[in-house]
């Protein structure tokens, strides 16, 4: 009879053999893209911080906007994500439990033993034995367990508390008392508005307010939103989900007459450079009578009157009559660089239209108060972008 595993081993010793070695796995991507987010766990776990985008860190700072940009690549570094840094999910405000396999922590596995059956006899005071467990590992395990509660949303008993201060931000925001900006962690304290997922809240306080060992705030908060509920979520939480996705609300009524003098006042050393007009279609085409909120932004340095005297015959103008919904005088603005602005900031919600073989470009589909925002941003200089979920301007 023929013993298979001497034949096998003989085949195997064989000279011939000598050479044969296993092929070489390819590299995927999708092991690029763990190694790329190992480089940033290693960049965290040093600095206490994610990577910015300048200097050395540029790098880094790119994959992990690349890696934020796919809900694949994150849901595929998630189970990898020892620090927490990735979002949520879609409710980034709330803290998800864990779904996926992974091998215990070195805690976990401690856990679990103590919450073994056979200690249950082991009282506290008695001598250290083989299973004991010194106090300093047990404090790190109660540690570990409030560091893993799951800030959940429930109604808010008191909310007319607040529904007063949600009603006047967001009549703030519609009148330009109130503006959005890129969520900023200087502007975020007790007392203070943001959005995230195009919800309002606030942050009534901050409980247990600790600083971890990369001074960083990590007490528990109280988040009241103005849907009538609230969320008790951790601070440094909250804040990484903002700052992804998140905006601050500014209060911009704290100018003093002085700067808002300083700002419109024209002096010697202005020069002018033409006129802004905005203007609405007349046009009687079922295509273009049908859609809301369309106007045309340009730059001219003759009069918009006679700009727009053969506006019907003209496709820049969708061969329609057309009303002037606004006009300002502006100075030390090029027109050139006016409009390339324009064009960038609302070009999501451009007309896409052809008129008689021509593509007209300064037609918007965007309400007149954002325009009026948008362009004063412009003149003063600020830097913006244009949220058209919101429909508001984002100032960065």
């Amino acid at each position: 009879m023929i013993n298979w595993e001497k034949e096998l081993e003989r085949i195997f010793e064989d000279p011939l053999l000598a050479d044969v070695v296993a092929p070489r796995r390819r590299t995927t991507s999708s092991d690029r893209l763990i190694a790329g987010f190992q480089e940033i766990l290693d960049f965290y776990e040093t600095n206490g911080r994610l990577p910015e985008g300048s200097g050395e860190e540029k790098s880094l700072f790119h994959k992990w906007r690349g890696i934020l940009k796919k809900e694949s690549s994150v849901q595929r570094c998630r189970p990898f994500d020892t620090f927490g840094i990735l979002p949520q999910g879609p409710q980034g405000v709330e803290e998800s439990e864990v779904m996926y396999q992974r091998e215990m922590t070195e805690d976990e596995k401690l856990e679990a033993i103590l919450n073994d059956p056979l200690l249950a006899d082991v009282q506290p005071g008695e001598d250290l034995g083989l299973f004991d467990v010194p106090e300093y590992m047990r404090q790190r395990l109660e540690a570990r367990k409030e560091a893993e509660y799951v800030g959940k949303r429930s109604p808010c008993d008191d909310f007319e508390k607040y529904a007063d201060g949600f009603k006047e931000i967001q009549q703030g925001l519609r009148t330009g008392k109130y503006r959005l900006a890129k969520f900023s962690i200087k502007h975020f304290q007790t007392g203070k508005y943001f959005i995230e997922d195009g919800i309002l809240g606030y942050l009534a306080g901050v409980e247990n307010d600790a600083v971890d060992k990369y001074g960083t705030r990590d007490g528990r908060t109280r988040i009241i939103y103005e849907n009538g509920s609230e969320s008790d979520i951790k601070f440094k939480t909250l804040t990484k989900n903002l700052s992804v996705t998140g905006y601050s609300v500014i209060d911009c009524s704290d100018m003093t007459n002085e700067e808002l003098e300083q700002c419109f006042t024209i002096t010697d050393k202005d020069v002018e450079s033409g006129t802004i007009y905005v203007l609405r279609s007349k046009s009687t085409r079922p295509e273009i009578a049908v859609i809301k909120d369309l106007y045309k932004i340009g730059f001219t340095v003759t009069s918009v009157e006679s700009r727009i005297a053969n506006a019907k015959n003209e496709p820049t103008y969708l061969c329609g009559d057309v009303e002037i919904v606004a006009t300002w005088k502006v100075y030390n603005v090029k027109s050139s660089t006016f409009e390339a602005l324009i064009h960038k900031l609302f070009a999501s919600v451009q007309l896409q239209i052809t008129v008689d073989g021509h593509h007209p470009k300064e037609w918007f589909m965007v309400p007149f108060k954002v325009i009026e925002e948008a362009l004063s941003a412009i003149v003063s200089g600020k830097s913006i972008e244009y949220n058209v979920g919101m429909q508001r301007i984002i100032y960065l």
